[in-house]
Protein backbone atom coordinates (compact mmCIF):
# COMPACT_ATOMS: atom_id res chain seq x y z
CA UNK A 1 0.00 0.00 0.00
CA UNK A 2 2.88 2.79 0.90
CA UNK A 3 4.84 1.84 -2.57
CA UNK A 4 1.75 2.26 -4.24
CA UNK A 5 0.61 5.55 -2.55
CA UNK A 6 4.42 6.63 -3.12
CA UNK A 7 4.15 5.39 -6.77
CA UNK A 8 0.93 7.83 -7.13
CA UNK A 9 2.48 10.65 -5.67
CA UNK A 10 5.33 10.79 -8.29
CA UNK A 11 3.28 10.24 -10.90
CA UNK A 12 1.04 13.10 -10.46
CA UNK A 13 4.07 15.00 -9.95
CA UNK A 14 5.24 14.43 -13.02
CA UNK A 15 4.20 16.44 -16.23
CA UNK A 16 1.51 14.65 -18.09
CA UNK A 17 3.13 14.53 -21.11
CA UNK A 18 6.23 12.84 -19.71
CA UNK A 19 4.30 9.94 -17.24
CA UNK A 20 5.41 7.27 -19.82
CA UNK A 21 7.16 3.90 -17.84
CA UNK A 22 10.31 4.83 -19.28
CA UNK A 23 10.36 8.45 -17.41
CA UNK A 24 8.68 7.14 -14.48
CA UNK A 25 11.69 4.47 -14.03
CA UNK A 26 14.20 7.28 -14.59
CA UNK A 27 12.37 9.25 -11.54
CA UNK A 28 12.02 6.21 -9.25
CA UNK A 29 15.81 5.40 -9.77
CA UNK A 30 17.29 9.02 -9.31
CA UNK A 31 15.21 9.46 -6.49
CA UNK A 32 15.57 6.21 -4.46
CA UNK A 33 19.75 6.79 -5.67
CA UNK A 34 19.45 9.92 -4.20
CA UNK A 35 17.86 8.52 -0.80
CA UNK A 36 20.22 6.02 -0.64
CA UNK A 37 23.31 8.33 -0.75
CA UNK A 38 21.81 11.25 1.35
CA UNK A 39 21.43 8.16 3.95
CA UNK A 40 25.13 6.56 3.41
CA UNK A 41 27.09 10.10 3.62
CA UNK A 42 26.51 10.93 7.29
CA UNK A 43 27.55 7.64 7.75
CA UNK A 44 30.60 8.07 5.81
CA UNK A 45 31.48 11.17 7.89
CA UNK A 46 31.23 8.67 11.08
CA UNK A 47 32.99 6.27 10.21
CA UNK A 48 36.30 8.94 8.99
CA UNK A 49 36.03 8.72 5.40
CA UNK A 50 35.62 12.03 4.14
CA UNK A 51 36.13 11.43 1.02
CA UNK A 52 33.32 9.26 0.71
CA UNK A 53 30.81 11.28 2.33
CA UNK A 54 31.73 14.34 -0.32
CA UNK A 55 31.14 12.02 -2.94
CA UNK A 56 27.96 10.95 -2.06
CA UNK A 57 26.78 14.27 -1.25
CA UNK A 58 28.09 15.67 -4.90
CA UNK A 59 26.46 12.46 -6.61
CA UNK A 60 23.21 13.25 -4.99
CA UNK A 61 23.03 17.03 -5.47
CA UNK A 62 24.27 16.08 -9.40
CA UNK A 63 21.37 13.01 -9.64
CA UNK A 64 19.18 16.55 -8.32
CA UNK A 65 19.93 18.40 -10.89
CA UNK A 66 19.97 15.66 -13.60
CA UNK A 67 16.35 15.40 -13.01
CA UNK A 68 15.35 19.00 -12.77
CA UNK A 69 17.00 19.40 -16.31
CA UNK A 70 14.74 16.27 -17.25
CA UNK A 71 11.94 17.87 -15.81
CA UNK A 72 12.76 21.09 -17.57
CA UNK A 73 12.82 19.63 -21.02
CA UNK A 74 15.86 17.31 -21.55
CA UNK A 75 15.01 13.96 -22.94
CA UNK A 76 15.13 10.31 -21.23
CA UNK A 77 17.70 9.51 -23.51
CA UNK A 78 19.98 11.96 -22.18
CA UNK A 79 18.87 11.84 -18.65
CA UNK A 80 19.48 8.41 -18.34
CA UNK A 81 22.99 8.71 -20.51
CA UNK A 82 24.37 11.19 -17.25
CA UNK A 83 22.84 8.92 -14.17
CA UNK A 84 25.05 6.21 -15.45
CA UNK A 85 27.93 8.18 -16.24
CA UNK A 86 27.34 10.15 -12.76
CA UNK A 87 27.12 6.55 -11.47
CA UNK A 88 30.33 4.92 -12.48
CA UNK A 89 32.55 8.05 -12.31
CA UNK A 90 31.10 8.33 -8.94
CA UNK A 91 32.14 4.75 -8.28
CA UNK A 92 35.24 4.67 -9.75
CA UNK A 93 36.67 7.95 -7.85
CA UNK A 94 35.48 6.30 -4.65
CA UNK A 95 37.49 3.25 -5.63
CA UNK A 96 40.46 4.63 -6.74
CA UNK A 97 41.25 6.00 -2.83
CA UNK A 98 39.41 3.63 -1.12
CA UNK A 99 41.76 0.41 -2.20
CA UNK A 100 41.15 0.11 -6.33
CA UNK A 101 39.86 -3.08 -7.64
CA UNK A 102 39.84 -4.35 -4.16
CA UNK A 103 37.45 -1.55 -2.68
CA UNK A 104 33.99 -2.67 -1.57
CA UNK A 105 32.62 0.14 -3.54
CA UNK A 106 32.59 -1.59 -6.36
CA UNK A 107 29.99 -4.48 -5.70
CA UNK A 108 28.04 -0.78 -6.46
CA UNK A 109 29.33 -1.15 -10.21
CA UNK A 110 26.51 -4.12 -10.76
CA UNK A 111 23.68 -2.12 -10.37
CA UNK A 112 25.23 0.14 -13.61
CA UNK A 113 23.24 -1.85 -16.00
CA UNK A 114 19.62 -1.83 -14.05
CA UNK A 115 18.45 1.47 -15.12
CA UNK A 116 19.31 0.79 -18.67
CA UNK A 117 16.80 -2.67 -18.65
CA UNK A 118 13.94 -1.01 -17.26
CA UNK A 119 13.94 2.32 -19.39
CA UNK A 120 14.61 0.92 -23.16
CA UNK A 121 13.52 -1.52 -24.90
CA UNK A 122 17.31 -1.33 -27.02
CA UNK A 123 19.45 -4.31 -25.21
CA UNK A 124 22.28 -2.51 -27.41
CA UNK A 125 22.16 0.17 -24.88
CA UNK A 126 22.36 -2.53 -21.76
CA UNK A 127 25.25 -4.00 -23.26
CA UNK A 128 26.98 -0.67 -23.51
CA UNK A 129 26.92 0.46 -20.11
CA UNK A 130 27.93 -3.44 -18.85
CA UNK A 131 31.33 -2.97 -21.74
CA UNK A 132 31.63 1.17 -20.31
CA UNK A 133 31.49 -0.62 -16.59
CA UNK A 134 34.07 -3.24 -17.79
CA UNK A 135 36.63 -1.05 -19.20
CA UNK A 136 36.20 0.65 -16.17
CA UNK A 137 37.38 -1.76 -13.80
CA UNK A 138 40.09 -3.41 -16.40
CA UNK A 139 41.54 0.23 -16.53
CA UNK A 140 41.80 0.83 -12.88
CA UNK A 141 43.25 -2.33 -12.61
CA UNK A 142 45.77 -1.74 -15.13
CA UNK A 143 46.58 1.47 -13.68
CA UNK A 144 47.20 0.04 -10.12
CA UNK A 145 49.28 -2.85 -11.74
CA UNK A 146 51.42 0.02 -13.21
CA UNK A 147 51.54 2.21 -10.02
CA UNK A 148 49.63 4.77 -10.56
CA UNK A 149 46.45 4.38 -8.40
CA UNK A 150 46.93 3.60 -5.54
CA UNK A 151 47.36 0.56 -3.52
CA UNK A 152 47.13 -1.09 -0.25
CA UNK A 153 50.55 -2.89 0.28
CA UNK A 154 49.00 -5.57 1.43
CA UNK A 155 47.47 -7.05 -1.65
CA UNK A 156 49.43 -8.35 -4.34
CA UNK A 157 48.86 -8.28 -7.98
CA UNK A 158 47.45 -11.51 -8.02
CA UNK A 159 45.02 -10.64 -5.19
CA UNK A 160 44.15 -7.70 -7.51
CA UNK A 161 43.94 -9.94 -10.67
CA UNK A 162 41.67 -11.84 -8.68
CA UNK A 163 39.31 -8.93 -7.93
CA UNK A 164 38.73 -8.11 -11.47
CA UNK A 165 38.70 -11.14 -12.90
CA UNK A 166 35.59 -11.43 -10.03
CA UNK A 167 33.79 -8.44 -11.25
CA UNK A 168 34.55 -9.04 -14.65
CA UNK A 169 32.29 -12.63 -14.04
CA UNK A 170 29.87 -10.66 -12.68
CA UNK A 171 29.24 -8.44 -15.94
CA UNK A 172 29.74 -11.49 -17.97
CA UNK A 173 26.82 -13.62 -15.66
CA UNK A 174 24.71 -10.08 -15.95
CA UNK A 175 25.07 -10.18 -19.64
CA UNK A 176 24.20 -14.12 -20.39
CA UNK A 177 21.16 -13.44 -17.43
CA UNK A 178 19.86 -10.49 -19.69
CA UNK A 179 20.16 -11.98 -22.92
CA UNK A 180 18.57 -15.38 -21.83
CA UNK A 181 15.62 -13.31 -20.41
CA UNK A 182 14.84 -11.18 -23.26
CA UNK A 183 15.05 -14.95 -25.45
CA UNK A 184 12.75 -16.49 -23.09
CA UNK A 185 10.39 -13.29 -22.95
CA UNK A 186 10.73 -13.48 -26.89
CA UNK A 187 9.53 -17.10 -27.02
CA UNK A 188 6.74 -15.99 -24.60
CA UNK A 189 5.29 -13.66 -26.54
CA UNK A 190 5.30 -15.43 -29.44
CA UNK A 191 3.74 -17.94 -27.52
CA UNK A 192 1.03 -15.83 -26.80
CA UNK A 193 0.80 -14.29 -29.79
CA UNK A 194 0.13 -17.46 -31.44
CA UNK A 195 -2.41 -18.04 -28.90
CA UNK A 196 -3.65 -14.66 -29.34
CA UNK A 197 -3.87 -15.72 -32.96
CA UNK A 198 -5.98 -18.98 -32.43
CA UNK A 199 -8.14 -16.95 -30.27
CA UNK A 200 -8.95 -14.56 -32.70
CA UNK A 201 -9.67 -17.18 -35.67
CA UNK A 202 -12.13 -19.17 -33.24
CA UNK A 203 -13.65 -15.70 -31.94
CA UNK A 204 -14.20 -15.08 -35.69
CA UNK A 205 -15.81 -18.59 -36.58
CA UNK A 206 -17.72 -18.06 -33.43
CA UNK A 207 -19.32 -14.82 -34.68
CA UNK A 208 -19.58 -16.08 -38.25
CA UNK A 209 -21.72 -19.25 -36.47
CA UNK A 210 -23.78 -16.78 -34.38
CA UNK A 211 -24.68 -14.65 -37.43
CA UNK A 212 -25.44 -17.54 -39.32
CA UNK A 213 -27.64 -18.96 -36.69
CA UNK A 214 -29.18 -15.38 -36.40
CA UNK A 215 -29.46 -15.49 -39.95
CA UNK A 216 -30.96 -19.26 -40.09
CA UNK A 217 -33.99 -18.16 -36.99
CA UNK A 218 -34.90 -15.26 -39.03
CA UNK A 219 -35.19 -16.89 -42.43
CA UNK A 220 -36.97 -19.79 -40.63
CA UNK A 221 -39.32 -17.35 -38.82
CA UNK A 222 -40.45 -15.75 -41.42
CA UNK A 223 -41.11 -19.25 -44.01
CA UNK A 224 -42.68 -20.19 -40.64
CA UNK A 225 -44.75 -17.42 -40.08
CA UNK A 226 -46.00 -16.75 -43.51
CA UNK A 227 -48.09 -20.04 -43.61
CA UNK A 228 -49.15 -19.50 -39.99
CA UNK A 229 -50.59 -16.22 -40.98
CA UNK A 230 -53.02 -17.74 -43.15
CA UNK A 231 -53.78 -20.41 -41.24
CA UNK A 232 -54.39 -18.24 -38.09
CA UNK A 233 -56.16 -15.59 -40.04
CA UNK A 234 -58.75 -18.41 -41.95
CA UNK A 235 -58.96 -20.36 -38.60
CA UNK A 236 -60.39 -16.62 -37.05
CA UNK A 237 -62.59 -15.68 -39.95
CA UNK A 238 -63.95 -19.53 -40.27
CA UNK A 239 -64.13 -19.40 -36.14
CA UNK A 240 -66.29 -16.10 -36.26
CA UNK A 241 -69.17 -17.43 -38.42
CA UNK A 242 -72.56 -17.25 -36.77
CA UNK A 243 -73.94 -20.83 -37.85
CA UNK A 244 -71.11 -22.87 -36.57
CA UNK A 245 -71.99 -26.14 -34.52
CA UNK A 246 -70.84 -26.28 -31.04
CA UNK A 247 -68.42 -29.12 -32.29
CA UNK A 248 -66.70 -27.07 -34.97
CA UNK A 249 -65.95 -23.89 -33.34
CA UNK A 250 -64.52 -26.22 -30.44
CA UNK A 251 -62.02 -27.62 -33.24
CA UNK A 252 -61.85 -24.16 -34.71
CA UNK A 253 -60.96 -23.05 -30.98
CA UNK A 254 -58.49 -25.85 -30.67
CA UNK A 255 -56.68 -25.17 -33.45
CA UNK A 256 -56.36 -21.63 -33.23
CA UNK A 257 -54.72 -22.23 -29.62
CA UNK A 258 -52.75 -24.62 -31.27
CA UNK A 259 -51.17 -22.02 -34.12
CA UNK A 260 -50.56 -19.13 -31.20
CA UNK A 261 -49.07 -21.16 -29.05
CA UNK A 262 -46.39 -22.47 -32.32
CA UNK A 263 -46.77 -18.50 -32.64
CA UNK A 264 -45.12 -18.40 -29.25
CA UNK A 265 -42.38 -20.54 -29.71
CA UNK A 266 -41.60 -19.09 -32.65
CA UNK A 267 -41.05 -15.35 -31.01
CA UNK A 268 -39.57 -16.84 -28.35
CA UNK A 269 -36.45 -18.47 -29.74
CA UNK A 270 -35.98 -15.12 -31.54
CA UNK A 271 -36.24 -13.02 -28.79
CA UNK A 272 -33.68 -15.39 -26.96
CA UNK A 273 -31.59 -14.68 -29.65
CA UNK A 274 -31.92 -11.21 -29.79
CA UNK A 275 -31.71 -10.93 -25.81
CA UNK A 276 -27.97 -12.80 -26.18
CA UNK A 277 -27.00 -10.12 -29.12
CA UNK A 278 -27.78 -7.73 -27.18
CA UNK A 279 -30.29 -6.39 -29.26
CA UNK A 280 -33.66 -6.78 -28.20
CA UNK A 281 -35.99 -4.41 -30.20
CA UNK A 282 -37.99 -1.91 -27.49
CA UNK A 283 -40.30 0.37 -29.80
CA UNK A 284 -42.28 2.84 -27.35
CA UNK A 285 -45.36 4.20 -29.00
CA UNK A 286 -48.49 5.79 -27.59
CA UNK A 287 -51.53 3.58 -26.76
CA UNK A 288 -54.29 2.86 -24.37
CA UNK A 289 -52.92 1.57 -21.39
CA UNK A 290 -56.86 0.33 -20.20
CA UNK A 291 -57.53 -1.23 -23.42
CA UNK A 292 -53.86 -3.36 -24.00
CA UNK A 293 -54.70 -4.32 -20.07
CA UNK A 294 -57.95 -5.33 -20.95
CA UNK A 295 -57.66 -7.28 -24.09
CA UNK A 296 -54.26 -9.25 -22.96
CA UNK A 297 -56.02 -10.23 -20.05
CA UNK A 298 -59.33 -11.47 -22.44
CA UNK A 299 -57.15 -13.47 -23.91
CA UNK A 300 -56.26 -16.31 -21.49
CA UNK A 301 -59.80 -16.19 -19.81
CA UNK A 302 -60.77 -19.39 -22.15
CA UNK A 303 -58.17 -21.22 -20.54
CA UNK A 304 -59.20 -20.09 -17.09
CA UNK A 305 -62.67 -20.65 -17.79
CA UNK A 306 -61.57 -24.03 -18.64
CA UNK A 307 -60.06 -25.29 -15.35
CA UNK A 308 -62.86 -23.95 -13.13
CA UNK A 309 -60.65 -20.93 -11.56
CA UNK A 310 -61.41 -17.43 -10.57
CA UNK A 311 -59.99 -14.72 -12.84
CA UNK A 312 -59.80 -11.30 -12.38
CA UNK A 313 -57.99 -8.12 -13.63
CA UNK A 314 -58.72 -5.12 -10.98
CA UNK A 315 -57.11 -1.60 -11.97
CA UNK A 316 -56.82 0.81 -9.70
CA UNK A 317 -57.90 4.51 -10.42
CA UNK A 318 -54.49 5.43 -10.67
CA UNK A 319 -53.88 3.97 -13.60
CA UNK A 320 -53.54 6.19 -16.68
CA UNK A 321 -55.14 5.77 -19.87
CA UNK A 322 -52.83 6.51 -22.09
CA UNK A 323 -49.13 6.20 -21.91
CA UNK A 324 -45.87 5.35 -24.18
CA UNK A 325 -43.97 2.45 -24.01
CA UNK A 326 -43.56 -0.69 -26.05
CA UNK A 327 -47.18 -2.08 -25.97
CA UNK A 328 -46.49 -5.40 -27.86
CA UNK A 329 -43.34 -6.67 -25.47
CA UNK A 330 -45.22 -5.33 -22.43
CA UNK A 331 -48.36 -7.54 -23.33
CA UNK A 332 -46.07 -10.20 -24.06
CA UNK A 333 -44.76 -10.51 -20.39
CA UNK A 334 -48.52 -10.20 -19.19
CA UNK A 335 -49.59 -12.82 -21.16
CA UNK A 336 -46.42 -14.77 -20.48
CA UNK A 337 -47.07 -14.38 -16.15
CA UNK A 338 -50.60 -15.26 -16.84
CA UNK A 339 -50.12 -18.27 -19.20
CA UNK A 340 -47.49 -19.09 -16.14
CA UNK A 341 -49.82 -18.47 -13.61
CA UNK A 342 -52.77 -20.71 -15.08
CA UNK A 343 -50.35 -23.15 -16.22
CA UNK A 344 -49.41 -24.55 -12.79
CA UNK A 345 -52.84 -23.28 -10.58
CA UNK A 346 -55.26 -26.25 -9.80
CA UNK A 347 -57.81 -24.59 -8.20
CA UNK A 348 -58.29 -21.43 -6.57
CA UNK A 349 -57.72 -18.20 -8.75
CA UNK A 350 -55.25 -15.97 -10.86
CA UNK A 351 -55.50 -12.30 -10.01
CA UNK A 352 -54.19 -9.26 -11.43
CA UNK A 353 -53.96 -6.80 -10.20
CA UNK A 354 -51.93 -2.89 -11.53
CA UNK A 355 -51.23 0.46 -9.83
CA UNK A 356 -49.58 3.26 -10.82
CA UNK A 357 -46.81 5.25 -8.84
CA UNK A 358 -46.21 8.73 -10.22
CA UNK A 359 -43.18 10.35 -9.77
CA UNK A 360 -42.71 13.04 -7.09
CA UNK A 361 -43.80 16.46 -8.72
CA UNK A 362 -43.61 14.67 -12.13
CA UNK A 363 -47.29 13.46 -12.82
CA UNK A 364 -46.55 13.01 -16.17
CA UNK A 365 -43.91 10.03 -15.47
CA UNK A 366 -43.99 7.05 -12.95
CA UNK A 367 -44.03 3.60 -12.43
CA UNK A 368 -46.28 1.02 -13.87
CA UNK A 369 -46.71 -2.01 -11.20
CA UNK A 370 -48.52 -5.23 -12.10
CA UNK A 371 -48.92 -8.07 -9.62
CA UNK A 372 -50.29 -11.24 -10.67
CA UNK A 373 -51.32 -13.91 -8.30
CA UNK A 374 -51.86 -17.29 -7.94
CA UNK A 375 -53.03 -19.81 -5.92
CA UNK A 376 -51.18 -22.72 -7.02
CA UNK A 377 -48.62 -24.96 -5.23
CA UNK A 378 -46.20 -21.88 -5.17
CA UNK A 379 -42.36 -21.98 -5.61
CA UNK A 380 -39.75 -23.92 -3.82
CA UNK A 381 -36.65 -21.70 -2.16
CA UNK A 382 -34.09 -23.79 -4.14
CA UNK A 383 -36.09 -23.39 -7.74
CA UNK A 384 -37.05 -19.57 -7.50
CA UNK A 385 -33.12 -19.18 -7.62
CA UNK A 386 -32.71 -19.83 -11.19
CA UNK A 387 -36.85 -19.44 -12.74
CA UNK A 388 -35.89 -16.89 -14.79
CA UNK A 389 -33.07 -18.88 -16.37
CA UNK A 390 -33.22 -19.34 -19.68
CA UNK A 391 -34.98 -23.22 -20.84
CA UNK A 392 -35.69 -23.33 -16.72
CA UNK A 393 -39.30 -25.85 -16.65
CA UNK A 394 -40.42 -27.07 -13.11
CA UNK A 395 -41.39 -30.04 -12.86
CA UNK A 396 -45.09 -30.62 -12.84
CA UNK A 397 -45.49 -34.02 -10.80
CA UNK A 398 -44.10 -31.70 -8.06
CA UNK A 399 -46.66 -29.29 -8.16
CA UNK A 400 -49.28 -31.35 -8.41
CA UNK A 401 -50.43 -29.31 -11.19
CA UNK A 402 -52.64 -29.14 -13.89
CA UNK A 403 -52.52 -32.23 -16.14
CA UNK A 404 -54.81 -31.54 -19.12
CA UNK A 405 -52.16 -28.31 -20.27
CA UNK A 406 -51.24 -29.94 -23.36
CA UNK A 407 -48.93 -26.39 -24.60
CA UNK A 408 -46.24 -26.66 -21.66
CA UNK A 409 -44.07 -24.39 -23.43
CA UNK A 410 -40.11 -24.27 -24.24
CA UNK A 411 -38.54 -22.40 -20.26
CA UNK A 412 -38.18 -19.46 -22.09
CA UNK A 413 -41.06 -17.23 -21.08
CA UNK A 414 -39.89 -16.02 -17.73
CA UNK A 415 -36.35 -15.74 -18.90
CA UNK A 416 -37.56 -13.33 -21.76
CA UNK A 417 -39.94 -11.29 -19.85
CA UNK A 418 -37.17 -10.87 -17.18
CA UNK A 419 -34.65 -9.43 -19.58
CA UNK A 420 -37.76 -7.60 -21.43
CA UNK A 421 -38.74 -5.71 -18.02
CA UNK A 422 -34.64 -4.88 -17.30
CA UNK A 423 -34.66 -3.36 -20.91
CA UNK A 424 -37.20 -1.15 -20.02
CA UNK A 425 -35.64 -0.25 -16.82
CA UNK A 426 -37.84 -2.00 -14.88
CA UNK A 427 -37.84 -5.00 -13.26
CA UNK A 428 -39.63 -8.34 -12.48
CA UNK A 429 -39.86 -10.21 -9.10
CA UNK A 430 -41.12 -13.30 -7.61
CA UNK A 431 -42.24 -13.67 -4.42
CA UNK A 432 -43.42 -17.32 -3.15
CA UNK A 433 -43.51 -19.68 -0.05
CA UNK A 434 -44.20 -23.31 -0.83
CA UNK A 435 -48.13 -24.35 -0.25
CA UNK A 436 -48.84 -20.21 -0.45
CA UNK A 437 -49.07 -19.55 -4.39
CA UNK A 438 -46.67 -17.11 -6.17
CA UNK A 439 -46.91 -13.53 -6.51
CA UNK A 440 -44.77 -12.25 -10.08
CA UNK A 441 -44.35 -8.31 -10.13
CA UNK A 442 -43.74 -6.24 -12.73
CA UNK A 443 -42.62 -2.73 -12.45
CA UNK A 444 -41.97 -0.64 -15.82
CA UNK A 445 -41.59 3.23 -15.84
CA UNK A 446 -44.08 5.03 -18.05
CA UNK A 447 -44.53 8.70 -19.57
CA UNK A 448 -48.10 9.57 -19.58
CA UNK A 449 -49.73 10.96 -22.21
CA UNK A 450 -52.84 13.43 -22.54
CA UNK A 451 -55.89 11.38 -24.03
CA UNK A 452 -55.80 13.06 -27.53
CA UNK A 453 -59.35 13.93 -28.37
CA UNK A 454 -58.94 12.34 -31.70
CA UNK A 455 -57.31 8.78 -30.96
CA UNK A 456 -59.98 6.92 -28.64
CA UNK A 457 -59.84 3.55 -29.14
CA UNK A 458 -61.48 2.22 -31.95
CA UNK A 459 -63.59 -0.96 -30.75
CA UNK A 460 -64.63 -3.36 -33.35
CA UNK A 461 -67.26 -2.98 -35.59
CA UNK A 462 -68.67 -2.22 -38.88
CA UNK A 463 -67.95 0.95 -40.91
CA UNK A 464 -69.82 1.20 -43.91
CA UNK A 465 -68.06 3.78 -45.07
CA UNK A 466 -65.50 3.23 -48.44
CA UNK A 467 -61.75 3.18 -47.99
CA UNK A 468 -59.91 2.82 -50.44
CA UNK A 469 -56.85 0.19 -48.94
CA UNK A 470 -53.78 -0.93 -50.63
CA UNK A 471 -52.03 -4.16 -49.53
CA UNK A 472 -48.45 -5.08 -51.04
CA UNK A 473 -47.12 -8.08 -50.21
CA UNK A 474 -45.26 -10.87 -52.45
CA UNK A 475 -47.37 -13.86 -50.82
CA UNK A 476 -51.16 -13.79 -52.30
CA UNK A 477 -52.28 -16.02 -49.47
CA UNK A 478 -51.16 -13.03 -47.05
CA UNK A 479 -52.55 -10.90 -49.54
CA UNK A 480 -55.99 -12.82 -49.31
CA UNK A 481 -56.40 -13.17 -45.77
CA UNK A 482 -55.61 -9.20 -44.53
CA UNK A 483 -58.22 -8.41 -47.20
CA UNK A 484 -61.00 -11.15 -46.11
CA UNK A 485 -60.39 -9.65 -42.58
CA UNK A 486 -60.88 -5.91 -43.28
CA UNK A 487 -64.04 -6.64 -45.09
CA UNK A 488 -66.01 -8.45 -42.03
CA UNK A 489 -65.77 -4.73 -40.47
CA UNK A 490 -65.37 -2.86 -43.67
CA UNK A 491 -67.72 -3.92 -46.10
CA UNK A 492 -67.17 -1.68 -48.09
CA UNK A 493 -63.69 -1.01 -48.36
CA UNK A 494 -61.47 -1.08 -51.80
CA UNK A 495 -58.56 -3.22 -51.60
CA UNK A 496 -56.28 -2.97 -54.47
CA UNK A 497 -53.04 -5.78 -54.47
CA UNK A 498 -49.27 -4.93 -55.49
CA UNK A 499 -46.80 -8.17 -55.01
CA UNK A 500 -43.54 -5.67 -54.14
CA UNK A 501 -42.60 -2.49 -54.03
CA UNK A 502 -42.50 -1.52 -57.70
CA UNK A 503 -45.97 -2.50 -58.65
CA UNK A 504 -46.76 -0.55 -54.63
CA UNK A 505 -45.61 2.71 -56.25
CA UNK A 506 -47.14 2.73 -59.55
CA UNK A 507 -50.86 1.91 -57.34
CA UNK A 508 -49.64 4.76 -55.25
CA UNK A 509 -49.19 7.11 -58.37
CA UNK A 510 -52.21 5.67 -60.54
CA UNK A 511 -54.85 6.30 -57.16
CA UNK A 512 -55.62 7.67 -53.72
CA UNK A 513 -55.57 5.48 -50.98
CA UNK A 514 -56.76 5.48 -47.12
CA UNK A 515 -54.15 3.13 -46.17
CA UNK A 516 -51.59 1.25 -47.31
CA UNK A 517 -50.15 -2.61 -45.46
CA UNK A 518 -46.68 -3.30 -46.28
CA UNK A 519 -44.67 -6.58 -46.18
CA UNK A 520 -40.92 -5.43 -45.72
CA UNK A 521 -39.47 -8.64 -47.37
CA UNK A 522 -40.59 -8.56 -51.40
CA UNK A 523 -38.83 -9.53 -54.53
CA UNK A 524 -37.69 -6.53 -57.18
CA UNK A 525 -38.04 -3.83 -54.10
CA UNK A 526 -38.59 -4.74 -50.72
CA UNK A 527 -40.83 -2.19 -48.50
CA UNK A 528 -38.07 0.12 -46.90
CA UNK A 529 -36.97 0.84 -50.40
CA UNK A 530 -40.50 1.57 -51.73
CA UNK A 531 -41.40 3.31 -48.27
CA UNK A 532 -38.06 5.56 -48.97
CA UNK A 533 -39.08 6.61 -52.03
CA UNK A 534 -42.94 7.63 -51.32
CA UNK A 535 -41.68 9.80 -48.21
CA UNK A 536 -39.11 11.49 -50.07
CA UNK A 537 -39.88 11.97 -53.67
CA UNK A 538 -43.95 11.46 -53.88
CA UNK A 539 -46.30 14.48 -54.38
CA UNK A 540 -48.67 14.87 -51.50
CA UNK A 541 -51.12 13.07 -50.78
CA UNK A 542 -49.15 10.09 -51.89
CA UNK A 543 -46.61 11.32 -49.81
CA UNK A 544 -48.48 11.62 -46.39
CA UNK A 545 -50.33 8.04 -47.23
CA UNK A 546 -50.32 6.63 -43.34
CA UNK A 547 -48.50 3.02 -43.43
CA UNK A 548 -48.49 -0.14 -41.46
CA UNK A 549 -45.62 -2.58 -41.67
CA UNK A 550 -47.47 -6.04 -41.88
CA UNK A 551 -44.22 -8.23 -41.54
CA UNK A 552 -42.63 -11.12 -40.04
CA UNK A 553 -39.27 -9.23 -39.65
CA UNK A 554 -39.84 -7.27 -36.07
CA UNK A 555 -35.76 -7.57 -35.27
CA UNK A 556 -34.70 -4.25 -34.31
CA UNK A 557 -32.79 -3.27 -36.97
CA UNK A 558 -35.97 -3.69 -39.10
CA UNK A 559 -38.11 -1.68 -36.60
CA UNK A 560 -35.13 0.82 -37.07
CA UNK A 561 -35.18 1.11 -40.70
CA UNK A 562 -39.25 1.21 -40.38
CA UNK A 563 -38.55 4.11 -38.97
CA UNK A 564 -36.12 6.14 -39.87
CA UNK A 565 -38.33 5.85 -43.81
CA UNK A 566 -41.42 6.69 -42.09
CA UNK A 567 -43.42 4.29 -41.17
CA UNK A 568 -46.16 4.94 -38.89
CA UNK A 569 -46.80 1.58 -37.02
CA UNK A 570 -45.37 -1.88 -37.14
CA UNK A 571 -47.52 -5.37 -36.66
CA UNK A 572 -46.28 -8.67 -36.47
CA UNK A 573 -47.39 -11.60 -38.16
CA UNK A 574 -49.35 -13.40 -37.73
CA UNK A 575 -51.49 -10.54 -36.83
CA UNK A 576 -54.00 -10.36 -34.14
CA UNK A 577 -57.64 -10.02 -36.56
CA UNK A 578 -59.26 -7.30 -33.59
CA UNK A 579 -56.14 -5.65 -33.75
CA UNK A 580 -55.66 -5.22 -37.37
CA UNK A 581 -58.99 -4.03 -37.65
CA UNK A 582 -58.77 -1.41 -35.12
CA UNK A 583 -55.43 0.21 -36.09
CA UNK A 584 -56.52 -0.26 -40.21
CA UNK A 585 -60.10 1.92 -38.70
CA UNK A 586 -58.11 4.48 -36.53
CA UNK A 587 -55.74 5.68 -39.30
CA UNK A 588 -58.82 5.69 -41.78
CA UNK A 589 -61.12 7.53 -39.33
CA UNK A 590 -57.88 9.91 -38.44
CA UNK A 591 -57.42 10.64 -42.09
CA UNK A 592 -61.19 11.80 -42.62
CA UNK A 593 -60.46 13.70 -39.85
CA UNK A 594 -57.56 15.84 -41.16
CA UNK A 595 -58.77 15.88 -44.91
CA UNK A 596 -62.82 17.06 -43.30
CA UNK A 597 -60.03 19.99 -41.45
CA UNK A 598 -58.49 21.29 -44.35
CA UNK A 599 -61.24 21.28 -46.28
CA UNK A 600 -63.18 23.41 -43.79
Amino acid sequence: MFNRLVFLLVKRSMPVRRRSPYNIYLVFFSMAGVAFLLALAPIFFLLGQGILGKTALALALAMVANLGLWRMGMSGFWGQSIFEALMIAALLFCAWWTGGVTSPVLVFMSIVPLLPVYTTRNRTWVFFWLFIAFISVAGLLLLQLNGIAPTSPLHKPEDLMVSAAMYCILCLTQWAFISTVDQTNRATVRQIQGTNQRLQRLSTDLKEANAHKDRFLATVSHEMRTPLNAVIGYLGLAGNGPALEAETREYIHNAQNSASHLVTVINDLLDYSQIQNGTIAINPQAFCLHTMLQNAHAMLRHRAQEQGLEYALYMAQDVPQWVSADQHRLRQILINLLANALKFTRQGAVTTRVHFSPLPGRPDQGELHINVHDTGPGIALDAQARIFEPFVQLERDSFDAPSNDALRGNGLGLSISHSLAKSHGGSLQLRSLPGHGATFTLRIPLQVLPEPPALAPVHEQTDARSYALLIVDDHEVNRLVAAATLRRAMPNVQIDHAANGLEGLQCLAAKTYDLVLLDLLMPEMDGIEMMRRVRQFSPPPMRDVPVIALTANVAEDALKACKEVGVNEVMAKPFDRHTLINRVLFYCVQGRIRGAGQVH
